[in-house]
C-alpha cells in the first residue's frame, strides 16, 4: 500500500484516486477473496488489486469479466497459474520465482554441476520451486541426487543429514528455497559447510530485508533475484529514496509491487495488454497472451556486510539466459497441468503463526 501511494505521489497523482482496502489474512480462503471483492465492486469500485496466487485469481475472476471490471493480482510466481487461457479482465505483475528458480539452476550448470542436493523448509516445499529445481535440472542433463526437507517446528531445526552428505559428496552443488526466518535458520546452520559446499538460491531466499539481519555464512553463495536495491537504475535509485525516506527497510519487494502497479494505472488505466513501464527493477512488460508481467532476472553474489557481519547482495546483473529459461518455465506449466498436485494456497511467503 505504501509503494502504491508513494508511486502515485511521485508521478503527480496523490489525492487523484480514492483507495479503500480490506484484509484477507494468508489469502489462502478463496471465498473470503470472493466476498471482499463482491462488497467492493458493488460500492463502485473500478480496479482491485489483490496479493493472491494465480489460483485465488481464476475463482473470482468471473465477478470482474461480469462487471466489466479490473483485477491486477500481485504475484509472487511461486504458484503456477492453472488456466491455459487468458483471463479477460485480470492482469498479474509477477516478482517471477519460477523463472528465478530456473535462472539459478542454469547457473549451476554452467559452473559444472551435474548433481545437486536440494534443501527447502516444510513450507517452502509446497510451492512451485520445489518441483522446477528438480525438472530444470533433468532437462538440463543433472539430477537431485538428495533431498533435505526442514521441519516445520522450528525447535527440530537440523540440517546434520545433509551436511554430512554434502561433506562425502564434494562434487554435489546446493539447490535451496527459504524464506523469512526459515532462510536465516538454514543459514545459521550451514556455517559448518564453509569451505566445501556451493550454495545457489532462488527468489525469496536472498531478500534483502532478511539478508540484512542474517548473520554471514561463512561463504559467498549465488542467486537469482527479481531485483535489488542496489541496482544501478534511475527508477530504483528514486524508488529507493523515497520508501526509505518513509522508513528503513521500506523500499522492499512487496512495495516494489504496489509502486508498479501505481505506474500501470497512473490517472485512468484499465486495460493493461502489451503495456510497459519503466519500474525499479527495469522494464516491465504485460503480455497481452497470458496476462503475466515479464521482466529481467538478475544474478547476485551473497556477501558479507563488512560494517554489519551480516549478508548483502552484490554483483548483481541482467541474466542473459531469462528469455530462455521462460520459455522452459511455460513448458513446466503446462505439463503441471497435466497430473494431479498439491499446493499450499497461501500467497507466498504468508504464513500464520
Amino acid at each position: 500500500m505504501d509503494g502504491f501511494k508513494q508511486s502515485l505521489k511521485n508521478m503527480g497523482l496523490e489525492g487523484c484516486h480514492e483507495i479503500v482496502s480490506a484484509g484477507i489474512g494468508v489469502a489462502a480462503k478463496n471465498e473470503e477473496i470472493y466476498d471482499h471483492c463482491e462488497q467492493f465492486l458493488l460500492s463502485g469500485t473500478d480496479i482491485i488489486i489483490g496479493y493472491m496466487n494465480p489460483l485465488s485469481a481464476e475463482f473470482i475472476h468471473p465477478l470482474f469479466e461480469a462487471s466489466g471490471k479490473t483485477l491486477i493480482v500481485l504475484d509472487s510466481g511461486y504458484h503456477f497459474p492453472a488456466f491455459s487461457e487468458k483471463l479477460s479482465n485480470a492482469w498479474f505483475i509477477s516478482l517471477q520465482g519460477g523463472l528465478c528458480t530456473r535462472v539459478i539452476t542454469q547457473k549451476a550448470i554452467e559452473d559444472g554441476f551435474r548433481n545437486f542436493a536440494f534443501s527447502c523448509s516444510f513450507y517452502d516445499a509446497g510451492y512451485r520451486p520445489s518441483y522446477i529445481y528438480a525438472a530444470a535440472a533433468e532437462e538440463k542433463g543433472g539430477s537431485i541426487v538428495f533431498n533435505h526437507i526442514t521441519s516445520l517446528k522450528r525447535s527440530d531445526f537440523t540440517l546434520e543429514p545433509l551436511a554430512e552428505f554434502l561433506e562425502k559428496e564434494r562434487e554435489t552443488a546446493l539447490l535451496t528455497t527459504f524464506c523469512g526466518d526459515m532462510a536465516e535458520d538454514f543459514f545459521a546452520g550451514s556455517r559448518g559447510m564453509a569451505g566445501y559446499c556451493k550454495v545457489y538460491g532462488t527468489g525469496f531466499t536472498s531478500d534483502e530485508t532478511w539478508l540484512g539481519k542474517i548473520p554471514y555464512p561463512g561463504y559467498e553463495w549465488t542467486a537469482a533475484v527479481a531485483w535489488s536495491k542496489n541496482l544501478e537504475i534511475p527508477e530504483n535509485k528514486t524508488f529507493v529514496q523515497i520508501m526509505d525516506g518513509l522508513k528503513h527497510g521500506k523500499a522492499n519487494l512487496f512495495s516494489l509491487l504496489g509502486w508498479e502497479a501505481a505506474r500501470f494505472i497512473g490517472l485512468e488505466n484499465m486495460m493493461f495488454d502489451g503495456m510497459a513501464i519503466d519500474s525499479p527493477r527495469g522494464k516491465v512488460y504485460l503480455n497481452p497472451e497470458n496476462g503475466f508481467s515479464e521482466a529481467e532476472v538478475y544474478y547476485a553474489t551473497v556477501s558479507e556486510d563488512g560494517h554489519t557481519g551480516n549478508c548483502l547482495l552484490k554483483d548483481i546483473h541482467e541474466a542473459s539466459v531469462t528469455g530462455a529459461e521462460r520459455e522452459g518455465l511455460q513448458k513446466n506449466i503446462e505439463y503441471i497441468r497435466t497430473i494431479e498436485t498439491n499446493t499450499w494456497f497461501n500467497a507466498y511467503a504468508c504464513l500464520e503463526s
